[in-house]
């Protein structure tokens, strides 16, 4: 009886054994028979965008990052990209995206850019732009998880991503928006992301020395729960 048991185990490992071999040569075979191309972050990661931050702009240029998976290209070839309508909610004259951008030859890496546009839905409700990448006869999509691209956008405002605990603590203080409204108007600046720490801290001393100058007036700039606003930024 043991005897049995024991070459059942044996069969069922060595038949296992061969199905993940052939699992992988499928895998090997699939992935070596033409040129796959895919975005740098899963689709998971959603890209957020607020006009509110960008002033008068009218417009916002937004990168597509590609990435191309085997060798690099002998020439150059064009990635074709489709909006997904059953998941969008951004109307058409909100957005412009070619159906189709330049990857080019010997790189592994290519952006591309597309075009969100302000209109008055905006003001009241954020909308959602999904972008998938499709086959075509030189570029076939990668993989699921990094082949397609969602991107959020309106004008409302709210806590932007840059002003995490390190502007919390060492540069704006607690986020309020009475106070990101007066700082955006003061320095005339509403996004740091792509900022230096110097160029940070610079902004923030600009604004530190407006509270001041106002409360030697007499006229101290008071947050949303009454206290007088002041940053925490040194110099």
């Amino acid at each position: 009886m043991e005897i049995n048991k024991m070459k059942k185990i044996y069969s069922l490992l060595i038949a296992t054994f061969f199905l993940l071999v052939a699992c992988e040569k499928d895998e090997i075979r699939i992935w070596d028979s033409g040129n796959y191309v895919q975005f740098v972050e899963e689709y998971k990661d959603s890209l957020t965008y607020s006009f509110f931050f960008y002033g008068t702009q009218e417009e916002i240029k937004v990168p597509l990052n590609m990435r191309l998976i085997g060798l690099p290209l002998a020439n150059d070839a064009y990635v074709s990209l489709r909006v997904n309508k059953e998941l969008t909610t951004a109307e058409p004259d909100s957005y412009e995206l070619e159906n189709e951008m330049v990857f080019r030859k010997d790189v592994l890496e290519e952006t591309g850019y597309f075009l969100l546009k302000k209109t008055a839905l905006l003001d009241t409700k954020e909308v959602r732009l999904v972008i998938d990448i499709v086959e075509n006869d030189v570029l076939k999509p990668g993989q699921n998880i990094y082949t397609r691209k969602v991107v959020r956008f309106s004008s409302l405002i709210s806590q932007p991503l840059w002003w995490d605990d390190v502007v919390t603590e060492s540069l704006l203080g607690k986020y309020t928006e009475t106070k990101f409204r007066l700082f955006m108007e003061v320095t005339g600046v509403g996004d740091l992301t792509e900022l230096s720490e110097s160029e940070r801290w610079s902004l923030a001393r600009q604004f530190k020395y407006y509270l001041i100058k106002k409360e030697d007036e007499g006229n101290p700039v008071q947050d949303e729960d009454g206290s007088y606003m002041s940053v925490p930024v040194v110099g």
